[in-house]
């Protein structure tokens, strides 16, 4: 698969994944085991419509995986709805895209939807109110931090477009299909367990489990992939734990 990555920073981007600046240069000399990733150095909000649907001209899935930086600009400054606007965006371009490409095709071409995955974080309530109801503390809590920590509701809006703005079915969308994962607690350990997924959290807010961050980049991997796993959680926002014998028997 082809891959194209629009990031904030481009060097360390690269130093994550340790590759050398050199072996890709936006589809200049790369290398041949670097081929196929092309990484793109932009503010996605400074970007306009029209190359917005030019970067994503070709794509047939997209993963955000947006979020505020963790500093008192990034958490209190702005973009305050940096996640749920970028949505917007993308989903519309995405929507846009696809309406030219199904232009351009013989009446007897198989329409296939685009796929949207959105990370965001088991702080995040289904929209719809599908969730089980978390404790007096646990709803005090998120009211706080959706009041004091604008990057949480920024987040909501996010997921609230998805599920109320496109719908939930491919009726109301069917140029489009999506799914918001929602991992628990992140940690950067490396990947020893499978991960599970959940309709909706099994824990409390505060401990329980985890996710692992390569567990969860793997999972979303998984969805774009494997057609019977995206045919199982398409319109939903799975929950993501490290798979732990303790998990199996939570409620």
């Amino acid at each position: 698969h082809k891959v194209k990555v629009i990031v904030r920073s481009k060097q360390r981007m690269m130093e994550s994944l340790s590759i050398k600046d050199d072996d890709n240069d936006n589809g200049n000399d790369q290398s041949n085991k670097n081929q196929l990733l092309t990484v793109i150095e932009h503010s996605l909000l400074d970007m306009s419509d029209d190359e917005i649907k030019s970067q994503l001209a070709e794509a047939n899935a997209v993963v955000s995986c947006l979020g505020h930086n963790i500093n008192f600009s990034g958490i209190w400054g702005h973009p305050r709805r940096l996640v749920s606007e970028a949505v917007e965006r993308l989903t519309k371009a995405m929507i846009a895209t696809s309406v030219q490409e199904e232009e351009g095709k013989d009446t007897q071409s198989t329409k296939n939807p685009k796929k949207f995955i959105l990370m965001v974080s088991d702080g995040v309530a289904h929209p719809l109110q599908t969730d089980d109801p978390r404790s007096f503390s646990e709803r005090t809590i998120l009211y706080l931090v959706r009041l004091l920590i604008p990057p949480h509701h920024d987040n909501e809006l996010a997921a609230e477009h998805l599920v109320k703005g496109l719908g939930c079915d491919a009726k109301s969308c069917p140029s489009l299909e999506w799914s918001i994962v929602r991992p628990t607690d992140l940690v950067d350990e490396g990947s020893t367990e499978e991960y599970t997924l959940y309709p909706k959290p099994v824990y409390s807010l505060f401990g329980g489990g985890v996710s692992t961050r390569s567990n969860v980049a793997q999972c979303m991997v998984d969805l774009l992939t494997n057609e019977e796993l995206w045919s199982e959680w398409k319109y939903q926002m799975p929950v993501l734990y490290d798979k732990k014998e303790d998990v199996q028997q939570a409620k």
